[in-house]
């Protein structure tokens, strides 16, 4: 990304804000130190151990999409900030942008194991959802989770996604073995009430 953006959310439980922001290379680097947890390849699906110098595969990994109507494009990563200057605690990512249809899917991991649980995914989700729809104009957000990720699933239904599909033994596991994924979707009805 060529300009840094910073987004802005509130965490009332906690008595803070914290921010979303595109992220520089060392930032990134410091994703790839938190992901080296065999746990997360059964939460994420995907192998999650890069070397720090794959800054561009890690990036290219969370932006991997499932949803028909999504389209190769550049994703839109952002660092989960609990400080301005500090490093990320996780990601949320638009990735599988349509500009024609005003679609794309959403990813995101908190990474940092302190931080689980405490309601930051599901408010940087929030927040990253609202900056598609109000200043991006998508009309159609979609979310892919493992079916056993049952955590992942209730902050996506929590947001208002409802789920579209269960996919059985359709995303292949870094271990060989097919899993099962649910396909969820969130519409910006504002936009139709324009």
């Amino acid at each position: 990304m060529d300009e840094r953006i910073l987004l802005d959310q509130e965490h009332k439980a906690a008595g803070s804000k914290f921010f979303l922001a595109s992220m520089p290379d060392n930032h990134v680097k410091h994703l790839i130190k938190l992901a080296q947890d065999e746990s997360l390849i059964d939460l994420l699906g995907w192998n999650t151990f890069f070397q720090p110098n794959e800054t561009e595969e890690f990036i290219e990994a969370i932006s991997s999409y499932a949803f028909p109507y999504s389209r190769q494009s550049q994703p839109i990563p952002f660092g989960i900030y609990l400080g301005v200057e500090s490093f990320p605690i996780g990601y949320v990512v638009l990735k599988g942008l349509n500009r024609d249809l005003l679609t794309a899917e959403i990813g995101i991991a908190i990474l940092d194991k302190k931080y689980t649980n405490k309601g930051y995914g599901s408010l940087a989700l929030k927040r990253l959802i609202i900056y598609a729809f109000e200043e991006l104009y998508i009309q159609r957000i979609g979310a892919v989770a493992l079916l056993s990720n049952n955590r992942s699933i209730n902050v996506f239904k929590n947001l208002g996604f409802l789920v579209r599909e269960v996919m059985y033994k359709s995303w292949p596991m870094p271990n060989g073995e097919l899993a099962d994924m649910v396909l969820m979707e969130l519409i910006n009805d504002s936009i139709n009430n324009r």
